[in-house]
């Protein structure tokens, strides 16, 4: 199994998750929702057997290096200005990020 760590479970997060627990099966991947609120988080793992929900906040730097560590791949679906630090707990750690932000004029 691949490892996905996706981190933030706002609105804009849905599709995503959707779209990976429909491909997890046969694509073989298991994916991590962190989340300040473990509600959210748990709310968009639901019951499927390939996900998990764990409460993550990035500015405790300890558990998000463990969540940055044991994934594959990293998510970050938080604010643009947020990023920096999980960016540089991914390079520590040869982890690849994206993102789905972007830099507008």
């Amino acid at each position: 199994m691949r490892n996905i760590l996706i981190i933030g479970a706002g609105k804009s997060t849905s599709s995503l998750i959707k779209y990976l627990k429909e491909k997890s099966t046969s694509e073989k991947l298991f994916l991590t929702i962190g989340d300040l609120s473990l509600d959210n988080a748990q709310k968009f793992a639901g019951d499927h057997e390939n996900t998990k929900a764990i409460c993550l906040d990035v500015f405790k730097e300890k558990e998000r290096k463990e969540a940055v560590k044991n994934a594959d791949i990293v998510i970050s679906m938080l604010p643009a200005r947020f990023h920096i630090e999980v960016a540089k707990d991914c390079v520590e750690f040869g982890k690849n990020m994206v993102t789905a932000s972007y830099v507008s004029k």
